[in-house]
């Protein structure tokens, strides 16, 4: 059996660490042009809210604005970060043909999967970024803009901003209410249609104001007024309407000042109610699965941790699929259909993780199957190119000797 390959000469040696090198440097370059035209596309429609926000005087306003762009970073940054790793390893690779490198390389004997330990080693550097960056410094970046009311999404998830009317609706009915979200939460000015399993309207309750028992799903309503249907007389048909247009009894409001509803809804779930998902921080999207079924969610929180768990690989699969792609169709000439085709392939990579995002989050698709469809066909498309590679060279992927 041939080990070339897996040698720690072929990891750690001159070649791989040069070709490591100029794969960062491609990358680092693209990111920071793609985080630029985000950052500035971004922050055009908000730029006179940010600066005033620091105050009338024009060092404040400057300083918020850098503060601010560097809130907004991480948030920009994680989604491009996989396709800006595609686009600075082809770009990588193309460099290296144009300059003879790839001939160069070539007739030393190095085989073609030996020419992928770069990209793997890329992958492994930049794979636990993207998770941290998505997982856990864009949520907390995020939170300090909701707490401070920073910019258009800080102002729009002002967790302390009241008087929005949500449709809740729960195994046990239908709520319409204002939110306090807290935490805790506290709903106002509610209303509760409660269903029977038939999804018949059995109570109708009022209440200026409710809260949560502690621990359980019952919720204290204080100040308000609720309807029950009149039990029908024995000679009354059953299959009767409960309301009767001209009976004005049927109505009538009985006033409380204290009264008890189960609604099945996490406290913390209204908490984070309007909040989109990778706002959130992993530990609370996942104290939030359990709930992410109908009526509450279809999958909408259970998608989010796929995809992040699959981030993790996304980049070092993009990179191995650069470099394949290049070795294939750029061996020893820069022809310009080759370059679009593996632009285009990473392109379409990169749609495909957000119509596998947004098929998970509505229902559509499992989720982890739409989080992990993308990296796994990644991964199949650099099998079959290699493979394609070996057939065309016409001797073994492994024959080089090892680096010394």
């Amino acid at each position: 059996m041939n080990t070339d390959a897996i040698q720690p000469a072929i990891w750690t040696g001159r070649y791989t660490r040069y070709v490591l090198a100029g794969y960062l440097r491609h990358v680092a370059m693209v990111a920071s042009v793609l985080m630029i035209i985000a950052l500035t596309i971004d922050l055009w429609p908000q730029i006179d809210l940010v600066t005033a926000s620091g105050g009338s005087g024009s060092p404040h306003g400057s300083w918020t604005l850098l503060r601010f762009s560097a809130l907004r970073i991480p948030g920009l940054v994680a989604p491009l970060l996989p396709f800006a790793t595609f686009l600075g390893v082809a770009w990588a690779e193309i460099t290296h043909t144009q300059a003879g490198e790839r001939m160069f390389v070539w007739n030393t004997g190095r085989s073609p999967s030996q020419c992928l330990p770069a990209a793997v080693l890329l992958g492994l550097i930049l794979g636990p970024l993207e998770f941290t960056l998505d997982a856990y410094l864009g949520p907390q970046a995020m939170a300090v803009q909701m707490r401070e009311r920073l910019g258009l999404d800080g102002q729009r998830l002002d967790r302390t901003r009241a008087g929005d009317v949500h449709w809740i609706a729960s195994s046990t009915g239908l709520l319409k209410a204002e939110i306090t979200y807290g935490p805790p939460p506290v709903l106002h000015e509610l209303t509760f249609f409660k269903l029977d399993d038939q999804n018949h309207l059995i109570e109708i309750d009022r209440a200026r104001s409710a809260h949560q028992v502690s621990g359980t799903a019952t919720w204290l309503m204080e100040d308000g007024s609720y309807w029950v249907p009149p039990t029908p007389s024995a000679d009354q048909d059953s299959s009767a309407p409960s309301f009767v247009a001209d009976d004005p009894g049927h109505h009538q409001m009985l006033p409380f000042a204290q009264r008890s509803i189960v609604l099945n809804v996490p406290p913390l779930w209204l908490s984070v109610l309007g909040v989109e998902p990778q706002y959130l921080p992993i530990s609370v999207l996942r104290a939030l699965e359990p709930y992410d079924e109908a009526p509450l969610s279809r999958g909408l929180y259970r998608t989010r941790i796929q995809v992040l768990y699959g981030e993790a690989l996304l980049p070092g699969a993009m990179a191995v699929l650069a470099a394949s792609l290049a070795i294939l169709l750029l061996p020893y000439s820069v022809e310009p259909l080759p370059v679009f085709g593996i632009i285009m392939a990473g392109y379409m990579a990169h749609a495909g993780t957000k119509a596998c995002l947004l098929m998970g989050q509505n229902g559509y698709m499992p989720a982890g199957l739409a989080g992990w469809l993308v990296p796994v066909i990644l991964v199949a498309a650099t099998v079959a190119a290699f493979r394609i590679l070996g057939y065309r060279l016409g001797r073994p992927l492994k024959a080089a000797p090892a680096e010394p």
